[in-house]
């Protein structure tokens, strides 16, 4: 199938995770186009969904590793962002609305499709076995995601909004498992958990950069629409964004103990660049 319209793309430097989530929600509140955005993190970021607890973290342990927490607008369970590719993507509504399954399913076969062109298989029958009270987004694995030898490689989490539908998604190139691992209560249960169902692509194409994916993804997601064009944020978006700044800057556990601690100023003045 194909949409009406221009797939506009923007990569951002390397931001905050405060800030990445406030540009994330920014889009799901009023962007007018369809966006393909990648970002980068400062530093390695846990980010938790926007429903889920914090009974299952070690606050300690992340303090000592130095990793910012923040809450996602979209769904999902916890994710740590380190090496990978990131990316969102908003789908404005349409005079034909899409039901939530639909479009789940539509960025999956995506990027199956751009895994398949960096020589990357992912299974054809969803085969893994769950681990349905883990935190840790990627010991989960559910017949919607994408796996490779039962092991899965791309964690996806979904948004809805009177605008349209942003998807958010994590595609780990290598995992540190035992530092993911590190982050909750029941260290060794997740640490094994996560051996048993998650990879990295990098474990499976070894000489796959980030740059080569991106491409793969911008030319499969362009196939949706009528043309792509590099852009860059505008005014209206741009100033939501730096108005939510002040609501994401905030640690989602701050009130047990001060991780990611509120920012001083606002959003960094960087709109992107194709």
């Amino acid at each position: 199938m194909r949409f009406q319209g221009i797939l506009r793309v923007l990569q951002d430097p390397p931001l905050s995770g405060h800030e990445n989530m406030a540009r994330d929600a920014a889009l799901l509140e009023v962007a007018e186009v369809p966006t393909l955005r990648f970002f980068l993190w400062e530093r390695p970021t846990l980010s938790l969904g926007r429903h889920q607890g914090v009974e299952d973290l070690d606050i300690s342990c992340i303090e000592a590793m130095g990793l910012a927490v923040v809450r996602r607008p979209t769904g999902g369970r916890a994710i740590l962002h380190e090496d990978e590719v990131t990316f969102s993507f908003f789908l404005p509504r349409g005079e034909r609305g899409y039901s939530h399954r639909f479009l789940y399913e539509l960025v999956r076969r995506v990027l199956i499709a751009s895994f398949e062109d960096a020589d990357i298989h992912p299974d054809e029958v969803f085969s893994s076995q769950p681990f349905l009270a883990s935190p840790a987004c990627f010991a989960l694995s559910l017949p919607h995601e994408i796996t490779v030898s039962g092991k899965k490689v791309a964690g996806v989490a979904q948004a809805r909004g009177q605008r349209g539908n942003l998807f958010e998604g994590s595609i780990p190139l290598t995992l540190d498992r035992w530092r993911f691992a590190r982050c909750f209560r029941e260290k060794e249960k997740v640490y094994a958990e996560l051996l048993e169902g998650a990879l990295g692509l990098c474990e499976i194409r070894g000489d796959l950069s980030r740059e080569s994916l991106v491409a793969r993804m911008v030319g499969r997601f362009g196939e949706l629409f009528e043309g792509v064009s590099w852009g860059s944020w505008n005014e209206r978006e741009f100033e939501r964004a730096e108005e939510l700044f002040r609501e994401y800057a905030f640690s989602p556990i701050a009130g047990e103990e001060k991780i990611g601690a509120p920012q001083e100023g606002g959003l960094a003045k960087n709109r992107g660049s194709g």
